[in-house]
């Protein structure tokens, strides 16, 4: 994938899928750019967050549509039966508990429309992103379990319509910032984070390139689009 062009995720998003008049939940929406940016598309979107840090965030950034954000997780979603037309998991599937990461995708089979749409982006374990976090959170086994998951799919009754993998980039204005977003969305990496803080900002600023005043990881991302049967 070394010499593969980078493409952002929303536009990965938008190019695949038809969004606009669609009722789109974001599982695992962190601090809400995904939601902002199906609004712009057209989409009704549902962020759905467990996290108290992301989902405030997600919140100071979307003032006048507080209703967009429901406090919740992926093997329990907030939302009703046959509801949406697209249930997105981008970067958040591995983050449900191992044991419940079929179950999260059985929800996203119940709250989906017959012929609704399940997109799934997983990073990859390994690139620039991967490495710098490592340290403080390697994620090698659970990425490898939300593989496993997806990988049972059709025996919830969805029907794969899509496999490709592609990079893209994540960008931060310094160490902080990328320190503040990594324990955000999961802080029981909080303690490790402080224990380990000197090295992993030496791993940050080794591993990033630096472009316009801001420092960017390479992701190798793995997607995958299902159908409900």
């Amino acid at each position: 994938m070394t010499n593969t062009p980078t493409i952002s995720n929303f536009d990965m998003l938008s190019s695949k899928l038809d969004l606009e008049g669609k009722v789109v939940v974001d599982v695992g929406c962190g601090a809400g750019q995904l939601v902002r940016f199906l609004r712009r598309q057209g989409a009704s979107p549902i962020g759905v967050e467990c996290g108290e840090v992301m989902m405030r965030q997600a919140l100071d950034a979307d003032p006048d549509h507080t209703d967009s954000y429901l406090d919740g997780v992926g093997q329990d979603l907030p939302v009703d039966d046959e509801a949406a037309d697209i249930v997105v998991f981008s970067y958040s599937l591995h983050h449900v508990p191992i044991g419940e990461m079929f179950n999260a995708l059985r929800e996203a089979h119940r709250v989906l429309k017959p012929g609704g749409t399940l997109y799934v982006v997983e990073p990859l374990p390994e690139g620039a992103g991967f490495e710098s976090v490592k340290l403080i959170d390697d994620e090698t086994v659970v990425r490898g379990h939300a593989q496993d998951a997806l990988g049972k799919a059709a025996d919830l009754g969805f029907s794969q319509t899509l496999q490709t993998t592609y990079r893209c980039e994540e960008s931060y204005p310094d160490a902080e910032t990328w320190e503040e977003i990594i324990v955000g969305i999961d802080p029981t990496r909080a303690e490790r984070m402080a224990q380990h803080r000197e090295e992993s900002v030496r791993l940050f600023y080794a591993h990033a390139t630096e472009r316009d005043g801001k420092f960017v990881f390479v992701q190798p991302v793995d997607l995958k689009i299902f159908t409900k049967n």
